[in-house]
């Protein structure tokens, strides 16, 4: 059985605790990944505001339901070419771990930047060792407050990314060397813009591969189908696009049973078509 969670946010129309609790438990799913500010755009919620008694308020309404919270999403630029902007970032995710506990989460999350102000771009520039160098820095730092606060750091590597690749994914594992220390995994970030993998193979090939390299250290996986045009790559609902969902799944269901599987880009009753097609698989 695949343990299905979705984003927050991907519940469109729930803009409280109350009314995504509600909407998470009516689709089916009983995990979450949560970024406040895109769940709860009037709360606010920054490095200063968040807190243990907010935490608790949401864990309390979300386990009324049957939710909990397996992803903290504090997605950043962690690597930004400001120095002023990367440390004010920086200071929101080390909040985010300090407080995690409270909202019941054992990880937060984020994608390891980019040499662009906004990723998104596909640019060999992320892939200098130089680059490598800055992620591992900023890394190891978040790393060591995860450890005091006992918050796993959970990094989403992703072809656009510094750490974009199986070697990278290893690489990094190595050199920060710590249980707090978890990947995020989610094939279609690794993949590019020719619909292919970053080393020319299918998603589901490409996730075998992965999780003989490192699928001890998978703390989620995230699964959002895609199309791929003379444009490039564009992510869509689960089973309205290319990707072999089910090849993905099946290898994730054996080798990490009851990891959380957190749909992205899949909104709405399509959660719910998600949960009723592959849950059972």
């Amino acid at each position: 059985m695949i343990n299905f969670g979705a984003r927050g946010h991907d519940v469109t129309w729930a803009d409280t605790p109350e009314l995504l609790a509600q909407g998470l438990a009516g689709y089916g799913v009983h995990n979450v990944q949560l970024a406040l500010p895109k769940s709860f755009p009037d709360l606010a919620c920054g490095a200063g505001e968040i807190n243990p008694g907010m935490g608790s308020y949401v864990r309390r309404t979300l386990a009324g339901r049957g939710v909990d919270i397996a992803v903290m999403g504090c997605y950043i630029n962690m690597t930004h070419p400001d120095p002023e902007t990367r440390e004010a970032a920086l200071r929101r995710f080390e909040a985010y771990l300090a407080n995690a506990r409270f909202f019941g989460a054992p990880v937060v999350a984020s994608e390891t930047g980019s040499v662009d102000p906004e990723p998104g771009r596909f640019t060999e520039e992320n892939f200098t060792e130089g680059m490598y160098r800055e992620a591992l820095g900023v890394i190891r730092r978040l790393v060591a407050v995860g450890e005091r606060f006992g918050t796993i750091v959970g990094i989403e590597p992703g072809a656009n990314h510094p750490i974009h690749d199986i070697e990278s994914t290893v690489r990094l594992i190595e050199d920060v060397d710590s249980p707090y220390l978890g990947i995020v995994f989610d094939p279609t970030a690794y993949t590019t813009p020719n619909g292919l993998t970053c080393d020319g193979s299918d998603q589901v090939t490409f996730t075998r591969n992965a999780f003989d390299a490192f699928g001890d250290r998978v703390v989620a996986v995230h699964i959002d189908d895609f199309t791929t045009d003379e444009t490039g790559i564009h992510r869509c609902n689960v089973d309205e696009g290319t990707m072999d969902v089910a090849g993905i799944l099946r290898i994730v269901n054996e080798r990490r049973p009851w990891v959380p599987v957190i749909l992205e880009q899949t909104t709405d009753e399509a959660i719910a078509r998600a949960v009723r097609h592959y849950g059972n698989l």
